[in-house]
């Protein structure tokens, strides 16, 4: 008589749960953690892995579920055989998704099964049962949300806030019992936001409201926070359909001017595009220096305006680094022209005479050390050798591999220094003057990875390698 041995089910558990259910019906993950144990070991399963997506809704994005997409990877790798859950909802709640991962567990010949429902996939009649669960599980999400924003649309008419008091612009705050909050004017920051829109009615600029306010009351807000605020509808008492949901600092009238005035700013900066855009590094604190027009006022017989596109340190401006240099972007570019090849000649020269000075290197097959590291892996697993014997190769391994790294790494930029010099020896600056701005700042960021302008204007050029 022939012995029959049952095959072994490794199975996986996936649980899940948003926020809100957990708050109103008590769908804890460790509640449905404990339960799938159970359920598992009364069915015989071997349970290798647990998933868990904690704060997240069965319609979430794919993208977004980490732990789901975690389990889809899993599958490929065929580590487990079936997936349980508490009920679908738990799984999914999206016709188009479920379908999307069903269909890479049929091709790993993976199935799945809930707990406490009783489905059937491999009849007509249970798929068109599962569709029917699903379109209702859908449904139900839909009216949930369509539910949701109807209640935040009433409590917007009713003036109650539907958001904490970090979601409330600069000048605000929470007044009220829990579910009757309304937004009141906060008198510890009112003067300051009535100071900040009388500064940029004044002065017509962001930059300079952000530099005033946060230098008059010690602030450290930033340019984009400052725009947000200036841009709020709130601060005139409006709010999704309701004029009146707050106490208004403004009018109507007087925010739409000061709309005008951010898109006049707006306007402005994007007249110019700047050559040197993504290039420039602050010296000081190494963040990218932004590109702006300077603007001075020369009077010969009558008063002339002249626009000057530049460069700055936007942190400088917020108090959080020292650097006052303000490039020009015409002497940059002069210098550049007048002085690249001389940069490029004393780089090359440099490098020659450290390669005359340098042993020549050993030649290093990096493919070959790469399948040694692999066997060496393979080795240990096997339990041929020990940790320590495997943790000494494996050091010595990785250090051929950055030995040759550094190799190539020095090898392709010397290409690169001599295919700069060759560049310029064609004469390439005579068709330079031909290029619009883009074109020059493509022309320049095809070999220069970032220059560095100290506070007495001498030039540090970093070469792409």
């Amino acid at each position: 008589m022939e012995k029959t041995t049952e095959k072994i089910i490794n199975a996986v558990i996936y649980i899940r749960v948003s926020s809100q259910e957990q708050v109103r019906h008590g769908y804890s993950l460790d509640s449905q953690r404990e339960h799938l144990i159970e359920y598992c070991k009364s069915k015989g399963y071997k349970v290798i892995d647990i998933y868990a997506d904690e704060g997240k809704s069965a319609r979430t994005k794919l993208k977004n579920r980490t732990e789901l997409l975690r389990l889809v990877e899993d599958a490929k790798k065929h580590k487990f055989n079936r997936i349980v859950f508490w009920r679908l909802d738990r799984w999914f709640r999206n016709i188009k998704d479920y379908y999307k991962v069903q269909e890479i567990l049929e091709d790993n010949k993976i199935d799945w099964e809930c707990s406490s429902e009783e489905y059937n996939t491999t009849t007509s009649n249970g798929r068109l049962h599962l569709n029917i669960k699903l379109s209702i599980a859908q449904n139900e999400s839909d009216q949930t949300s369509d539910r949701i924003k109807f209640n935040f649309a009433m409590m917007v008419q009713k003036g109650n806030i539907i958001v904490g008091q970090q979601g409330m612009p600069l000048g605000y705050k929470a007044n009220g019992e829990a579910k009757n909050k309304r937004m009141i004017k906060d008198e510890e920051t009112e003067h300051i936001v009535e100071d900040m829109w009388n500064n940029i009615q004044e002065t017509g600029s962001i930059r300079q409201t952000l530099i005033y306010i946060n230098q008059k009351y010690n602030l450290d807000i930033v340019y984009d926070s400052m725009r947000h605020y200036l841009m709020n509808e709130k601060y005139y008492g409006y709010y999704r359909g309701n004029e009146n949901y707050c106490p208004a600092y403004i009018s109507k009238e007087t925010f739409d001017k000061v709309q005008s005035i951010i898109r006049h700013n707006v306007k402005f900066n994007k007249r110019h595009d700047y050559i040197f855009s993504g290039l420039l590094v602050c010296p000081i604190c190494h963040h990218k220096l932004a590109g702006f027009t300077s603007k001075t006022t020369k009077s010969h017989g009558k008063k002339v305006e002249f626009r000057y596109p530049s460069y700055r340190c936007n942190l400088r401006y917020q108090q959080r680094c020292s650097y006052s240099k303000r490039p020009v972007e015409k002497t940059i570019e002069s210098y550049l022209i007048n002085n690249i090849e001389d940069i490029i000649n004393t780089q090359v020269l440099e490098i020659s005479k450290l390669n005359e000075k340098k042993e020549e290197p050993i030649k290093i097959d990096k493919e070959k050390l790469k399948q040694r590291m692999d066997r060496l892996t393979d080795i240990y697993l096997e339990g041929r050798i020990s940790k320590e014997k495997y943790s000494d190769e494996f050091d010595r391994i990785t250090e051929l591999l950055r030995q040759a790294d550094k190799i190539e790494t020095e090898e392709k930029q010397n290409d690169n220094l001599n295919n700069i010099k060759d560049l310029f020896n064609k004469d390439m600056l005579s068709l330079y003057n031909n290029l619009d701005n883009k074109g020059k700042r493509m022309f320049w960021s095809s070999f220069i990875e970032y220059i560095e302008i100290n506070e007495n204007n001498e030039f540090n050029i970093h070469f792409k390698k």
